[in-house]
């Protein structure tokens, strides 16, 4: 569920940024459900996270690849928890959930924001992502992922 939920993410976020396929090679990022996350990376706060890793890839003392790897940990417990209380479909959820961390990563990896952002202004940072999130999906035709949380602000990170 989770690889088609960030199929049709990518796709939709691809289309609002207008990302080439050599852009996304620079943005590299990976999804992880809870059984992948190492102990700090769940969290009980927010149904994902994007976290951020320096790579470098080397044949001895030469380096082949170097970068960022933007990496989604999803919070499969509170997300379940999510669609039991919302009482909604658990792709919906997902491809919610995905579009949202997808925005975050385009944010970070085009350095249109910092990720080392400090706490007071982490807030403003999710409004920004919320609403972008509900303006790629409702324009993409689906007004009721994009309604999932028009009560409150999304609680993904």
């Amino acid at each position: 569920m989770a690889t088609k939920a960030d199929k049709v993410a990518q796709s939709l976020v691809t289309d609002y940024y207008r990302i080439a396929p050599r852009e996304w090679r620079g943005m590299r990022y990976e999804v992880k459900t809870l059984i992948g996350l190492r102990s700090y990376e769940v969290a009980d706060h927010a149904l994902a996270q994007t976290l951020c890793y320096s790579f470098c890839r080397q044949a001895g003392l030469l380096i082949i690849d170097q970068g960022d790897l933007y990496r989604i940990c999803l919070q499969d417990h509170r997300i379940l928890e999510a669609t039991r209380r919302r009482n909604t479909r658990l792709q919906w959820l997902l491809t919610y959930v995905l579009t949202h961390e997808l925005v975050h990563v385009v944010r970070f990896g085009q350095r249109l924001q910092s990720i080392d952002l400090p706490p007071e202004m982490r807030h403003i940072e999710e409004q920004n992502v919320d609403k972008t999130t509900r303006t790629i999906l409702a324009k993409a035709g689906y007004p009721d992922i994009a309604n999932l949380f028009s009560d409150q602000a999304a609680d993904c990170n």
